[in-house]
């Protein structure tokens, strides 16, 4: 196995700092290109179905078309991805306060999140490593959380992440990727066939904040246990599609133990002939059908992006998850490592 990886210049920051790309590319041409501004994953090239390398995920092409976005694209998200109401939760006892950045709801770790952050960078051996330390109070949040992210791309073009982090004080943790999948490379992506390994999901509020029960999804526009198009039941009404403008739900995913590898999503794109099968070590994965994707000036091959062009599919916590008491915790103490495998494997 060989995968080279090659750093290259990415652009500077309004405050003078500079960001890096690192470019991984495996003995068949296909490549993983990651920005250590927001461990984010720029460009994602893989072969279709006649051999044409085709770009499967949104991004930009400079840093400074970047910092327009407010997508999220491709970005590593934390420390607490997903929402917390109000901003607010409990850890040893005492409340919290967070910054709230979407409404009166705290959205993937606060305006000044892991997702706008320069991450110290290191290549080991055939892999990227980059690593955040946030310091206590940051956005809120308690204790020193140090966070390491490994990047690898392998040459049957699959990208995992290691995520690990541990922290000085109790504190809450959620950290993914928000990836915005088109595996066609342009055009919309209603036509894609998706399944979701799950029996269950989670109902929300029309702020997009869990209402605490978890529905089961046979018989509602939610069953994807066999795989059907994202478009075939997206506009069937109803309360919740409305509540997330379209899917922007996060799914319970079957499995038996907390921390086994699963099988998160297997999506399809008959066009190009491109799948993308999705694991995961949490319990759960957030599917975002696009609803409000948009962008201000032009991404990759000159695409302005669009409503319904992209979808992510995130692996993590269940949102909200430190104000639910039936959820799984989702508080990190000192005495523990956080731990969570993510693998976006592409055929």
């Amino acid at each position: 196995m060989s995968i080279s990886i090659e750093k290259l210049p990415f652009g500077k920051l309004p405050d003078g700092r500079t960001a890096d790309l690192f470019r991984m590319t495996n003995e068949s041409g296909a490549v993983a290109e990651v920005t250590n501004w927001g461990g984010r994953l720029v460009r994602i090239l893989v072969p279709n179905k006649d051999g044409v390398l085709t770009s499967v995920i949104k991004g930009y092409d400079t840093l400074e078309s970047f910092l327009t976005d407010t997508c999220y694209l491709g970005a590593t998200c934390g420390r607490f991805a997903n929402r917390i109401a109000k901003g607010k939760f409990l850890a040893d006892g005492e409340e919290f306060t967070l910054a709230c950045n979407n409404g009166p709801n705290a959205l993937h770790g606060g305006p000044d999140g892991f997702h706008i952050q320069i991450w110290d960078a290191k290549i080991e051996r055939e892999s990227l490593v980059l690593s955040h330390l946030s310091k206590d109070g940051h956005e809120g949040y308690p204790g020193n959380l140090k966070v390491e992210v490994e990047f690898s791309w392998s040459e049957t073009n699959e990208l995992s992440m290691e995520v690990t982090a541990t922290t000085d004080k109790a504190t809450p943790i959620n950290i993914t990727n928000h990836a915005y999948f088109n595996l066609n490379g342009e055009g919309d992506i209603l036509g894609h066939q998706l399944r979701i390994n799950a029996a269950k999901y989670i109902p929300i509020h029309a702020d997009a904040i869990p209402t605490g029960e978890i529905r089961f999804v046979k018989g509602t526009p939610f069953d994807f246990q066999e795989a059907k198009a994202i478009g075939k039941d997206i506009e069937a009404g109803g309360d919740q599609l409305a509540a997330g403008a379209g899917y922007d739900h996060c799914f319970v995913l079957n499995k038996e133990e907390f921390d086994d590898l699963v099988m998160a999503a297997d999506a399809f794109a008959p066009e190009s002939g491109i799948g993308l099968r999705v694991y995961t070590t949490m319990p759960g994965v957030q599917f975002y059908s696009g609803n409000y994707l948009g962008s201000e000036v032009p991404g990759l091959n000159g695409q302005m992006y669009e409503v319904r062009q992209a979808f992510c599919l995130e692996p993590e916590f269940f949102p909200d998850s430190p104000n639910q008491s039936g959820f799984p915790r989702a508080i990190l103490l000192p005495e523990e490592t956080f731990r969570h495998t993510m693998i976006f494997q592409f055929y």
